[in-house]
């Protein structure tokens, strides 16, 4: 939602509003460089030549309807294939670093306490994804010796069209701010298959409006609770004319 990194790291720095209804924010990300172009921030290892981040997170679902393919483990697990204990504001500021904008859209001002966007809200959203910068996410899991690598879409079944949800990018756009609040961090909302502002990363297929669409693919999938590491790596920008 282009927050600038300036802010985002003003914002950790600043104990948040009627502190004693919601949860503090997690302490300023300390950036570490590991290698030349390569850092570290919380769980998030950065890449900036292969312009990709990644992070560790555990399946949780092998079966049923699905609203969201990645969240935190205070996010909505019961509605999540994926769940990670990495800090959407990490994320966020490692998403920065490699120079994603997300969508530029304005700070919500008028949603209801928790920050719950509303029909009306998403309305505009009905005929078009949201905006922002173009991604792809790979998942990969190893059990012993062998290792899998997939597009995070090949886990995810559209009901509708009885197949696998179309390959193709996901959208980083930066999640939502309100009254001063970053609401991927509150509501622990990564990565989601239904339109959601508050998610840091929306998809743009058909079908994201309903949310009784989107299933998990059992087919290959590892056990319940197998640790997978989530790369995201981030479209290079067009060029210029």
């Amino acid at each position: 939602m282009g927050l600038s990194l300036s802010w985002v790291l003003c914002a950790l720095a600043l104990p948040p509003l009627l502190a004693q209804e919601r949860p503090l924010p997690p302490p300023p990300p300390s950036v570490r460089e590991l290698a030349p172009g390569i850092f570290q921030v919380g769980t998030v290892r950065i890449e900036k030549k292969a312009r990709t981040v990644s992070f560790p997170a555990t399946l949780n679902m092998d079966d049923g309807t699905i609203e969201y393919l990645i969240v935190t483990t205070t996010g909505k697990t019961h509605e999540s294939l994926l769940k990670t204990d990495t800090q959407p504001y990490h994320l966020h500021v490692a998403m920065l670093l490699l120079g994603a904008k997300g969508s530029g859209a304005k700070p919500l001002t008028n949603a209801p306490a928790g920050g719950n966007v509303t029909p009306e809200q998403l309305a505009k959203f009905h005929d078009r994804p949201l905006p922002g910068d173009s991604v792809t996410i790979e998942v990969s899991w190893q059990i012993g010796e062998r290792e899998t690598r997939c597009r995070l879409e090949e886990l995810v079944l559209n009901r509708k069209a009885k197949s696998p949800m179309t390959q193709g990018d996901f959208t980083f756009n930066g999640s939502q701010v309100w009254q001063g609040q970053y609401l991927a961090q509150q509501e622990g909302s990564l990565v989601s298959a239904i339109t959601d502002p508050a998610a840091m990363f929306n998809n743009p297929r058909p079908g994201r409006d309903d949310d009784e669409n989107w299933q998990v693919n059992p087919k290959g999938l590892p056990p319940v609770d197998t640790k997978v590491r989530v790369t995201i790596t981030l479209a290079e920008p067009p060029a210029k004319k």
